[in-house]
């Protein structure tokens, strides 16, 4: 099964109170981008690692990466998040693809070999990545509190997701006629009919959003390199 890897490290730094994009602050001294980019090179298994950067950070991602073993494509990214996966989909020679946020930087290789092992059933078109939700949850109005949402059917879903290339490419063509714009290519397919299933994700594999995350991820970093 020939897979390719897509990136996408196109988001603003803005809620980390960075001036650079997210993808490229750094977690004890390493891009976040990179993180998840040399697990993929390590795996020796992706047709290509497609990276999709805003435009001002394709050479620093080229010359980071230069070194990389797995043929390495970095492309500029869209307006919106589904517009820079589509702008890396056209570079995908795979007949699957799968997706990854760079902000998700502890990915790690028994998650990915999972992912792509149930991908194997031809009876669906994806597979993502989630986990079971364990808090309490509500809906709220303002400051009050509403009803309680039955958490046993609920997962909070993240990335790698999986995907039969050409199917996506349809449905991001027909996309354009749809006013929905999906927040995940899941939710993409899934609006046009196509299976979907999930498996078991990491709680490491969070994603970087504000500063806080940002912290929890340094001292992540630091345990794993052992100076804490």
């Amino acid at each position: 099964m020939s897979v390719s890897a897509i990136i996408v490290a196109g988001g603003t730094g803005k809620r980390l109170g960075k001036e650079i994009p997210k993808a490229f602050v750094p977690i004890a001294a390493k891009e976040i981008f990179l993180y998840s980019a040399q697990v993929f090179d390590e795996m020796h298994i992706f047709s290509e690692i497609i990276i999709v950067v805003p435009q001002t950070a394709i050479e620093e991602t080229i010359r980071k990466t230069s070194g990389f073993s797995t043929k390495t494509i970095v492309v500029e990214g869209g307006k919106e998040r589904h517009n820079s996966v589509e702008n890396g989909l056209k570079y995908a020679s795979g007949k699957k693809a799968l997706i990854h946020d760079a902000a998700r930087p502890f990915i790690d290789k028994k998650l990915v070999a999972g992912l792509l092992e149930r991908a194997e059933d031809e009876r669906i078109c994806g597979v993502i990545s989630a986990n079971k939700i364990v808090d309490t949850v509500r809906k709220y109005d303002g400051e009050l509190c509403g009803q309680t949402v039955n958490r046993d059917e609920l997962i909070a879903v993240g990335t790698p997701q999986i995907f039969e290339k050409e199917i996506l490419l349809e449905c991001f063509a027909k996309m354009a006629d749809s006013e929905k714009i999906p927040t995940d290519e899941a939710m993409l397919v899934q609006s046009f009919g196509h299976k979907v299933v999930w498996v078991d994700g990491s709680k490491l594999n969070f994603k970087i959003t504000t500063p806080q995350d940002l912290i929890l991820a340094d001292a992540i970093v630091k345990i794993r390199n052992g100076e804490c």
